[in-house]
């Protein structure tokens, strides 16, 4: 109870110190110092990256003070067409920050639990800055002598992220192709790169102890780890202590402390210690997947490696020839086969150790990777197990030892005066045999690309059936430890935990058996109102089949619909969208149309737009247009086909549905401004709705009072952004639906909004406060609270 309330009141203090100023919900323009910490893109036009803010001492309580000056806080900014930013400056920022509050939908990336882990307590746009000091490291003295050479090599992108951490190299195919084979965190500096440099730089020492200095005191050993220590420390500052870094190294350096205290600690001590102390230092580490991968990864090999040593140690130990006092010396052919027999027992039993570990880090890793990422990749088992093994014994130790020789020549022959260009040539050959090492790394990534299944995307129910079935294979790892008496309950606990993930593969494949009737109000279906920030997106569902209305927006590479769109169809397991409508052509409706359509290519498109005018790229087809109706798997779909034959608005041109199940009623509006809504008030036309989506988002030029009275909904949606720039929805046109006694939801403070209806009626969850209640699902906000205007 002590301990919990300890977490409790720590977790409470170190949050309250990021995140002290949350009143704000408007963007402020402030002035501040910071330093620049790391890029995280860049594009011709725009560069993003993150900033360490440097505290004034002048604050106005003790706690802040206390707070700003030991807890780091750090901006996520952006900057058009900036000045050369580089890791290390320092500069006088004016920038409009507002909240890390992001868009909420289920199967999307949390993007402001992530920002909460990395401590990011505001982004922004930068307007104005002014470089205030620079003093180059010696890390960036480094890479800008190293990055010429590496970029000659083929494998220069992955040299470089693995020797500095520097990922910026990376194409975007490189970066599909590290997903789905699952070996991202091969060329992420973690636990794995640190321990490897660690052993090789100890095994140097030690061999070069015993066989050049023939030291035979003890303490060389503590001197060994020592330098090893200094030499991996040294290699995390080169990959700029990233947090993952950051914790590796911490546990590293706790191992080397239980060493030197000669105290005996069982290793499951140590591993209880290391997490204590980074959760002690970082609460905000278990947000992160980092901590659940490497700890996880760390319990595996325990588990694995337990029995496996016992055997080793005593078969090791174990004199195989037994020899009397009296009984002559071997000969040299004896001694020769003995010793060959020894060395062929050891490398069995190191390979077979090696596969006890890899096959269960192969395994289990991939299923908690696909509960964290909510996908699996099922080469990567294989795949995994011939790379681990590889970068550890190979690519990484000649990668370090091939850098430290050329630092080493580098600064001779910096001393001696030799020219650049001898340099640079053996740069060139230092590296040859790691760029070689990775030849076969980069083929298989290659390869990648043809193999079937190359990513399985899985649902929410298969997540939960396999977080149950990764329950059921750790029971099975304490098999032995059960009592006979006791093992039929044991074997049928597990049966019961691997159930769910049965049924669910049974039901999936016979969704024929659940197939619904073609009669309205036969069968239950969904409304989901994606969250795609300022922007539309809506998704019916009925099982697996779908109809989306609206795509969200596109702005370049970016989309919506590839950003929340696909990951929550995923999430869902809808794999068939039967019908795409667009309301309109604007690029907040329709921007990701070509994507849902790149998907979905077999979907019927329905829209009144001209598709040279679209954001189509003439290579879709508009097969319908926004009129009619028909029966879709039990709803009727109604297009209130009423436009304005003389608007030149594009927003009055809207596609206006009608849903109906034969209870309940939902309409969609678009972005219909005042004239449209009085046009279909003119035609009386039955828009009396249960829902409504509030027609542009709540703007004042929409939702008149004679069309609210004329729908009379009991529930309003507004698709608006949190803190969006247009100050949508208005407040008079929140305050005329209040009146009018609905319930308000708006998109951008309760994420994404869910409605399941039933032969009973309607019933409303939101991602914020019903699906994910969590408090680091809250909406987040930055800044004082602004005065009114």
């Amino acid at each position: 109870m002590a301990g919990c309330l300890l977490a409790v009141i720590w977790l409470s203090l170190f949050f309250h110190c990021l995140y002290m100023h949350q009143y704000a919900e408007k963007s402020q323009q402030i002035e501040f110092k910071a330093q620049i910490v790391s890029l995280v893109s860049q594009n011709s036009d725009w560069i993003s990256f993150d900033v360490r803010v440097m505290t004034e001492l002048d604050q106005d309580t003790f706690f802040e003070a206390l707070a700003l000056n030991n807890v780091q806080r750090y901006y996520r900014l952006t900057w058009q067409k900036p000045e050369k930013i580089v890791v290390g400056q320092i500069w006088q920022f004016s920038a409009k920050l507002k909240g890390i509050s992001s868009i909420q939908n289920q199967g999307g990336f949390n993007q402001q639990k992530h920002f909460i882990s990395q401590h990011i307590i505001a982004k922004g746009r930068v307007k104005q800055a002014e470089l205030l000091s620079y003093r180059v490291s010696a890390r960036q003295q480094v890479i800008d002598a190293l990055s010429p050479i590496l970029a000659q090599f083929a494998q220069g992108d992955i040299l470089q992220a693995l020797i500095v951490g520097d990922k910026s190299a990376l194409t975007t195919t490189r970066w599909q192709q590290l997903r789905q084979t699952g070996a991202g965190h091969l060329v992420a500096i973690s636990g794995l790169h640190l321990s490897v440099v660690f052993g090789l730089f100890y095994g140097i020492l030690i061999g070069l102890s015993r066989y050049v200095f023939c030291w035979q005191h003890l303490g060389k050993i503590q001197l060994a780890m020592i330098v090893a220590a200094l030499f991996t420390f040294g290699y995390g500052y080169l990959s700029g202590f990233a947090i993952a870094t950051q914790r590796a190294l911490l546990m590293l350096f706790l191992l080397l402390i239980f060493s030197f205290m000669k105290q005996f600690s069982h290793h499951w001590d140590r591993l209880i210690y290391a997490l204590f102390f980074v959760l002690l230092i970082d609460p905000f580490a278990s947000l992160g997947a980092g901590l659940w991968l490497s700890f996880g990864a760390l319990v595996i090999i325990l588990l694995s490696v337990k029995a496996n040593t016992i055997d080793q140690q005593s078969m090791l130990n174990a004199d195989p020839v037994a020899y009397g006092i009296d009984a002559p010396a071997p000969s040299l052919t004896v001694r020769c086969i003995h010793n060959v027999k020894q060395v062929k027992h050891k490398v069995l039993q190191g390979l077979s150790v090696l596969w006890s570990i890899q096959w269960r880090l192969a395994l289990l890793l991939g299923l908690l990777q696909g509960i964290l990422f909510g996908g699996i990749s099922p080469h990567s088992i294989w795949l995994n197990m011939l790379l681990v093994p590889w970068f550890s014994l190979v690519v990484i130790p000649l990668t370090m030892l091939s850098f430290c020789l050329w630092l080493v020549a580098l600064c001779i022959m910096g001393l001696l005066g030799i020219d650049a260009d001898s340099q640079q040539y053996f740069g060139l050959m230092m590296f040859h045999w790691a760029n070689l090492s990775l030849e076969p790394f980069a083929w298989l990534l290659q390869l990648s690309d043809h193999l079937p299944l190359k990513q399985l995307i899985l649902t929410e129910a298969e997540l939960a059936g396999l977080l149950f079935f990764m329950l059921a294979l750790m029971l099975l790892m304490f098999r032995g430890y059960v009592p006979y008496k006791r093992k039929m309950v044991y074997r049928i606990l597990v049966g019961v935990l691997m159930l769910p993930i049965v049924m669910n593969k049974l039901m999936t494949d016979h969704t024929w058996l659940f197939s619904p009737s073609s009669s309205v109000g036969s069968a239950p279906w969904q409304l989901h109102v994606i969250d795609v920030a300022q922007g539309m997106a809506l998704v019916l569902q009925q099982g697996q089949h779908g109809i989306i209305y609206d795509t969200g927006a596109a702005y370049g590479e970016f989309s919506y619909a590839q950003r929340a769109i696909l990951p929550f169809l995923a999430s869902k397991g809808i794999s068939n969208i039967d019908y795409v409508v667009v309301s309109h052509d604007d690029n907040d409706h329709a921007g990701g149309l070509d994507v849902i359509l790149a998907q979905f290519p077999q979907a019927t498109l329905i829209a009144d737009f001209l598709t040279s005018t679209s954001t189509l790229s003439g290579s879709a087809r508009v097969v319908k247009a926004c009129e009619g109706q028909f029966d879709w798997r039990g709803v009727h779909v109604n297009f209130i086909h009423h436009p304005l034959t003389a608007s030149t608005n594009d927003n009055n041109r809207s596609c206006v549905v009608k849903l109906s199940d034969g209870q309940s009623t939902v309409l969609l509006t678009g972005d219909i401004e005042a004239p449209r809504e009085q046009a279909l008030l003119a035609a009386k036309v039955d828009i009396k709705a249960d829902i409504l989506l509030v027609p542009h988002h709540g703007s004042r030029t929409s939702s008149t009072s004679a069309f609210i009275d004329s729908v009379n909904p009991q529930l309003a949606i507004f698709t608006a952004g949190f803190s969006n720039q247009y100050g949508f929805p208005k407040a008079d046109v929140v305050a005329r639906y209040l009146q009018r006694g609905s319930k308000i939801l708006q998109t951008g403070h309760e994420g994404q909004i869910s409605i399941s209806f039933t032969h009973e009626g309607y019933k409303v969850v939101t991602y914020r406060h019903q699906i994910a209640p969590f408090w680091y699902n809250r909406l987040f906000r930055f800044g004082e609270s602004l005065k009114a205007e």
